[in-house]
């Protein structure tokens, strides 16, 4: 498929603007079940197998990942983004182009379903180092949606923000609507996608026969992800979606898919921004819009 390749949410008192605002009954406890109000949790117990045959992975059910959203640019797929609250989402920097229209609540971007939600994107800030250290350096930006946002529930809910990089060797979950055949690179999925990925080392991602003397240095921020025999990858469409890894029940945004060579090639894997490196500036640019974020 696919390139350009915590804390339970418990405000009882407080008006959350960005993030949801929780009504509360009769009796003072919230009128919305915990697990609609926690980031990072599913209503449906599955993961991708951790070998699948396809490069597209394998067809994601609904509820799978309600972290997910798609961006469309005059009614076409562009890229993948994540959901971090109502009005917020991340994704890639070279993804955002103005006139985006974000869709989450759904795993078929094309059907209709009562699920689905739009929302137009208001505006987009752009890391203001993207491509200072190469063509795909900083590649993150955050998007915010006009008001009100999405309406966070059981199919549209933000995910964790993960303050560690997962360390080498941790598989993780890369989901999207890229294209599931590397032959088509202009034809995205209609049906959400999900891989299971291994990280790598940057160590190994840097050695010659993979990323080294490329084009784009391997950076500190960066995160490789994926198999160096290949058969497994995001590839084209993917741009922006998340990479999750599930900690204690709850799954966390690791990275989000940013470049790589090819789909899914030997000595190829996925190239990830790493969004632990840029949780300071999110909550800056997320704070100096007065939104909140989990």
């Amino acid at each position: 498929m696919f390139k350009m390749r915590t804390s339970v949410f418990l405000l009882p008192f407080l008006l959350v603007t960005s993030c949801l605002t929780i009504q509360l009954g009769k009796n003072g406890y919230p009128k919305f079940p915990t697990s609609i109000l926690s980031c990072g949790r599913r209503i449906t117990h599955w993961r991708p197998t951790r070998e699948p045959r396809v490069i597209g992975g394998e067809e994601t059910p609904e509820g799978a990942a309600p972290w997910q959203a798609a961006l469309k640019h005059h009614g076409k797929h562009r890229c993948g983004g994540t959901v971090i609250s109502r009005r917020v989402i991340l994704t890639a920097a070279h993804c955002y182009t103005e006139n985006l229209i974000a869709v989450a609540g759904t795993n078929n971007i094309y059907d209709q379903n009562s699920h689905k939600q739009h929302a137009r994107v208001e505006s987009g800030h752009l890391h203001p180092d993207y491509k200072k250290i190469g063509p795909h350096s900083n590649d993150i930006a955050l998007l915010i949606l006009e008001k009100p946002g999405f309406k966070l529930n059981e199919f549209i809910k933000p995910i964790c923000l993960t303050h560690e990089t997962p360390q080498p060797g941790t598989w993780c979950e890369v989901t999207g609507w890229g294209t599931h055949d590397p032959k088509t690179p202009g034809r995205p999925s209609n049906i959400l996608r999900s891989a299971a990925v291994p990280i790598l080392s940057l160590d190994t991602c840097r050695k010659k026969d993979v990323y080294g003397g490329q084009h784009q240095t391997i950076l500190d921020n960066m995160i490789c992800a994926g198999h160096l025999k290949g058969g497994i990858d995001a590839c084209g469409g993917d741009s922006g979606s998340p990479l999750v890894c599930e900690l204690n029940g709850k799954y966390e945004l690791a990275g989000l898919v940013s470049w790589g060579e090819g789909c899914a090639e030997k000595d190829r894997p996925g190239v990830y921004t790493d969004v632990t490196s840029f949780l300071d500036w999110i909550k800056n640019v997320a704070s100096e819009n007065y939104l909140t974020i989990f």
